[in-house]
């Protein structure tokens, strides 16, 4: 390991004085912030394993909740228990559900208890895109980047203010209301949203199985982030989304098998804070300093196990430091803070955990063609051993061809749950943090004067100590070795100027090695195409087509299903729009957890209007 080490370092340090090629040190690149370095690199030209969700598509999908646009995206499993409010996780190449690290404006925001973050409650307000990196991240996000992170990034207030009120309502007695605002005023901008949803959903127990009561669901969330710019290049930023939700649930008898049960509250109120400061020091040295704070209250009436009552907190300081070290050569190098409080009541139990990392990556980018990044990082862990995480991955662009090959190699871990150590009955004091190595390769290939987009990565992953939940004895256990192997796939075809497919495809063999049994909720195979029409830019269709095979859950198995959508759109003028859109339009019978309904035939629609 101390000879991984000093390779690591030295191959970073290399990087950073390659300035000696360097023509002008104060060229301005042009680029955009992409997390893949924490720094800005140019989106068409990353090593990494990269998707970006943009606000245009945002707007085209007419997604209700962010699980659901994650859901047709490579390399991404999603599983949700019931109607609106049940419980939704989400699996990325074949690491557990806690093993993937969920951001939001650079808040990790995850349950320290449970380990996972439940999207059941993140709406889509006020999102501006989302970024997915697949992979382990370890190096610069530390601990849970496993299987990779999640960023979500709201909007920036920019332009003159604009208003707008949007209201939505359809099946299931399912109604939104949304204000929301932004703009800039001088050297201030500002975004900001409030919304209400309302539903009485479904029987979460498959109606099929004797499933009779709805379970409904009620979401209030506030989002906001306002800027201020000063020294004319320096920046602060307040930003925050409260979130307060009840939802109804059923759960398991005393023959622990689950039925309807009336009784079932679930009550969440989150909140979260940042506050981020940057300034450029020199001209080639740029500081951001983020604070921040995560809190989560959860209240759980259960009639068959009893109640509970759970709180979570996360208090985060990061210092990064963004280096430009000439035409060809950059690094960003930091240290982070972080404590974790995870309590509940009920049980009796609480755990902290302090750790720190210190985190450094080089990168070198020769002409847009040869792209290669360097990086390591150090954390320091009061409950567990130290680690170290490195990362290595290159990329090679063959501009006259629109050909882009890309390589990686990456380590990462995953520190124990609160849950998994102490929870009666379940947790194990003796569990240890899970590591993981990973290598991969790829390629994009653009053609026809990049009116077609292909590409494809092929991964491998083996875990040790992967934590699992061993339903023979109910006991949170590390599987001693597993792997994770599979090939993403991807195309982007424009037929027409106005008509485009996009279609992702993952395969994903996860597995046992001790036994070669599958990992539970990680199907083989997954797929999913969406294409978008649009006229005279008034009317945007929009047609998804989503599938994935059987795989285990729980006890049990639930089958494959494939899943049929649309969402329409059409701009009276320039205030009014009408929306609608329809979701399962075959109404296909199916489980995503094992003995759970899914959401038969259902239609929606609405308005929005916008106003300066």
């Amino acid at each position: 390991m101390k000879t991984v080490k000093t390779i690591l370092m030295m191959t970073c340090l290399l990087l950073l004085p390659i300035t000696a090629y360097a023509e002008d040190n104060e060229e301005e690149l042009k680029a955009i912030e992409i997390t893949a370095t924490r720094t800005s690199i140019e989106e068409e030209n990353p090593a990494s394993a990269l998707t970006i969700i943009t606000q245009e598509e945002i707007r085209q999908k007419q997604h209700l909740q962010v699980k659901d646009v994650l859901r047709e995206q490579v390399g991404i499993g999603v599983v949700n228990v019931g109607p609106l409010g049940g419980t939704s996780t989400v699996f990325m190449r074949g690491a557990g559900s806690q093993s993937s690290l969920v951001m939001i404006d650079g808040v990790q925001v995850k349950s320290n208890t449970v380990g996972s973050f439940d999207f059941s409650n993140l709406q889509m307000d006020n999102i501006e895109r989302i970024e997915i990196l697949r992979g382990p991240q370890s190096t610069l996000w530390g601990a849970d980047a496993v299987g990779g992170v999640i960023n979500i990034v709201t909007k920036r207030g920019r332009g003159k203010p604009t208003h707008t009120l949007a209201f939505e309502g359809g099946s299931f007695a399912t109604f939104k209301e949304t204000l929301s605002s932004s703009g800039a005023l001088g050297k201030f901008d500002y975004s900001a949203s409030a919304s209400r949803t309302d539903s009485e959903g479904f029987s979460a127990f498959n109606e099929n199985l004797g499933g009779t009561e709805d379970d409904g669901y009620q979401n209030t969330t506030f989002s906001s982030r306002m800027g201020y710019n000063f020294l004319s290049d320096g920046r602060v930023e307040l930003i925050g989304r409260y979130t307060k939700a009840r939802s109804e649930f059923d759960g398991l008898n005393m023959a622990f098998v689950l039925s309807d049960s009336p009784n079932n509250i679930l009550r969440d109120e989150t909140f979260y804070f940042a506050l981020p400061i940057e300034k450029s020091i020199t001209p080639w040295w740029d500081a951001k300093v983020n604070t921040n704070f995560n809190y989560d209250d959860l209240n759980i009436i259960d009639s068959t196990l009893g109640n509970s009552k759970i709180l979570n907190r996360t208090y985060t300081v990061d210092f990064q430091n963004n280096l430009s070290l000439g035409k060809y050569a950059s690094a960003v190098l930091g240290f982070e803070h972080q404590v974790t409080h995870g309590y509940n009541s009920s049980n009796n139990i609480a755990l902290e955990n302090r750790s720190q990392g210190y985190y450094l990556q080089g990168r070198l980018n020769w002409n847009d063609r040869v792209l290669l990044n360097a990086g390591f990082r150090q954390d320091d862990n009061s409950r567990f051993d130290d680690q170290f995480t490195y990362k290595v991955e290159g990329a090679y662009q063959l501009k006259s061809w629109g050909t882009l090959l890309r390589a990686a190699y990456a380590t990462g871990f995953r520190v124990p749950s609160v849950n998994e150590v102490l929870f009666p009955f379940f947790g194990n004091p003796n569990i240890q943090p899970e590591e993981s190595k990973n290598w991969e390769v790829g390629f994009e290939q653009k053609l026809f004067e990049d009116r077609v987009i292909l590409g494809s990565n092929y991964f491998h992953t083996d875990f040790d100590n992967l934590i699992v939940f061993d339903f023979a004895t109910f006991i949170a256990q590390n599987i001693g070795s597993s792997t994770s192997k599979g090939i993403e796939a991807f195309a982007r075809i424009k037929i027409l100027d106005n008509l485009d497919l996009t279609a992702n495809y993952t395969w994903n063999q996860a597995q046992d090695d001790s036994d070669s049994s599958l990992l539970p909720r990680r199907p083989r195979h997954t797929f999913s195409a969406s294409l978008h029409h649009n006229w005279s830019n008034k009317f945007d269709s929009l047609v998804t087509v989503n599938h994935r095979t059987k795989m285990t859950s729980g006890t049990g198995v639930v089958g494959e299903r494939t899943i049929v959508r649309a969402a329409l759109s059409y701009q009276l003028n320039k205030n009014w729009k009408v929306t609608a859109r329809g979701e399962n339009l075959f109404d296909e019978e199916y489980e995503e957890s094992f003995q759970f309904g899914g959401q038969g035939i259902s239609g929606y629609a609405g308005f929005v209007y916008s106003f300066n």
